[in-house]
């Protein structure tokens, strides 16, 4: 659909800026994260009511007439990021709306997933993560957000446990609070940022705590066919003490709901719609 960038000034300001996909090829060779660059003939206008990454109400867009030109000399001091770190309370409340892809802090407690030693691999795998004193959410990590995750993990790199990741979509199923990754998932463990170091004073955790890893690429271990029932039933009635179990479905789409509009994620193969 086109490319997000985020933009912080030296005010501590941060705006969302929107390249649409017909002039990616225009400014992609001027994206560079971290530059400081000054930027001229660009259109505002309102940010979309659904996933929106910052407060603001605004969106930078880029048109034919936008410029975009590294700043090398002479360049004002500006913080290296910013970010939209919501509580559980917050997070419960976006659930399932859609319209907020903020960021969390939490210690990690456990790794699930399948042959996490390989960074290539791109399936789902799950981070249980303490968030507050007395509570635990799944993490969902997807597509690139999952190789990143199973890359740190190849490389033995388990010694900060608290993490800070960006842009989650919350979801509440079954009743339980699920943090599902995006595209804009970024992880962070650098002990100087302050959300990290705030979190740590108040919840009292060790960012070096070892977590455990189960790895569950020897495979299903038990087949059967269950219904959708079935398995609204099995989720319904799920709580931290109960195993957790991996689902294959094929099902059948009977009806796309436009109420609000329409999105598309891309095939991580072939990039199609």
């Amino acid at each position: 659909m086109g490319i997000t960038i985020l933009l912080l000034d030296e005010q501590d300001s941060v705006i969302h800026g929107f390249i649409p996909a017909n002039r990616a090829s225009q400014f992609r060779s001027c994206l560079k994260a971290g530059s400081i660059v000054r930027l001229d003939g660009f259109e505002v206008a309102r940010i979309p009511h659904m996933y929106k990454i910052t407060e603001h109400q605004f969106v930078i867009r880029f048109i034919p007439s936008t410029r975009i030109v590294e700043v090398l000399a002479n360049a004002p001091v500006i913080r290296s990021d910013k970010f939209l770190v919501r509580c559980i309370d917050h997070l419960q409340v976006l659930a399932n709306t859609n319209l907020e892809l903020p960021d969390v802090v939490g210690e990690i407690r456990s790794v699930q997933g399948s042959d996490l030693q390989n960074d290539t691999a791109t399936t789902r795998m799950v981070v249980r993560l303490l968030i507050e004193p007395t509570v635990t959410v799944n993490v969902s990590l997807w597509d690139e957000a999952a190789s990143a995750f199973r890359g740190r993990l190849r490389d033995g790199d388990k010694s900060q446990s608290v993490m800070l990741l960006t842009s989650v979509n919350p979801k509440l199923f079954g009743g339980n609070l699920y943090l599902n990754s995006t595209q804009g998932t970024r992880f962070y463990f650098d002990t100087t940022l302050p959300e990290i170091a705030e979190f740590v004073s108040r919840v009292g955790a060790t960012s070096a705590q070892v977590y455990s890893c189960v790895d569950t690429l020897e495979g299903i271990k038990k087949k059967e066919l269950v219904s959708i029932k079935d398995l609204n039933s099995f989720i319904s009635n799920s709580n931290e003490q109960t195993q957790e179990a991996d689902f294959l479905c094929k099902a059948r789409i009977v009806c796309v709901i436009p109420e609000n509009g329409w999105s598309f994620v891309s095939c991580t193969g072939c990039h199609k719609k």
